[in-house]
């Protein structure tokens, strides 16, 4: 004969495990993160700085790293980075790029003016010559290239724009560097 077990009835009041209440810190990073939502970055700073503190003088570490992030968000915001202008280089090296060849000289004419000691100016304004298959002038920025920094010889071995004027004896002085 088999017996069956008792099985205690269910308890009707059953209630669902009860979470702890959120720390004050983590009710103060969801305001805060509500303020960066909402575009309210001045206010969100303000309050991100309060909490990063808090939470370090709590040893709280993940909320101030958390904090943190979000408070470099709404700076990032309130001061956006200045766009940068080019640089002389990379200026001369997008026209010649393009073929501009005349916007290039002007440029690294310009640029030579205020660095005459920058060597990568005259290489650049050797290849915008050497667009023109302007031999000699392109042999002369060269030249003058190649005293600053001597590594330039082997950009204008690989140099394409030099193919037209390249066996002009005016180069002769890259030869056996």
């Amino acid at each position: 004969m088999a017996t069956k077990a008792k099985t205690e009835p269910a308890s009707k009041s059953t209630s669902a495990p009860s979470h702890p209440a959120p720390s004050a810190l983590a009710v103060a990073f969801s305001k805060a993160v509500k303020l960066v939502d909402s575009g309210k970055f001045p206010e969100a700073a303000k309050a991100l700085e309060t909490l990063r503190d808090e939470a370090q003088a709590a040893g709280e570490w993940s909320m101030k790293r958390r904090a943190q992030v979000y408070l470099s968000l709404a700076n990032e915001k309130i001061h956006p980075p200045k766009a940068v202008a080019p640089d002389a280089i990379t200026e001369i090296q997008a026209c010649l790029n393009r073929h501009e060849t005349d916007e290039a000289l002007k440029l690294s004419e310009k640029a030579i003016k205020s660095h005459p000691t920058k060597g990568a100016l005259h290489y650049l304004r050797a290849v915008a010559f050497a667009q023109n298959e302007n031999t000699e002038a392109a042999a002369e920025s060269l030249k003058k290239a190649v005293e600053l920094e001597a590594d330039f010889v082997f950009q204008w071995h690989m140099e394409p724009d030099f193919n037209p004027i390249r066996k002009s004896p005016l180069f002769a002085f890259t030869e056996g560097r």
